[in-house]
């Protein structure tokens, strides 16, 4: 079974945009960057974008690279 974990993205209401992991904006979920907790992701999305956001939360395997 693989080791999946629980990963919280950050979307612009407005826009549609989705939150990177450099703090710049992708239409694609896949670029999305992951916040580790559901804290982390609130803190920063208030910080960037005020209450124009959305959290979204999911299970994903670990990307190439990562343990």
């Amino acid at each position: 079974m693989m080791n999946l974990r629980r990963v919280y993205v950050i979307q612009c209401r407005s826009s549609g945009h989705f939150l990177t992991n450099d703090l710049g904006f992708a239409y694609s979920l896949r670029l999305a960057g992951r916040a580790p907790d559901l804290d982390h992701a609130v803190q920063t999305a208030h910080d960037q974008l005020d209450d124009d956001f959305e959290i979204h939360s999911f299970f994903e395997a670990p990307r190439v690279g990562e343990v």
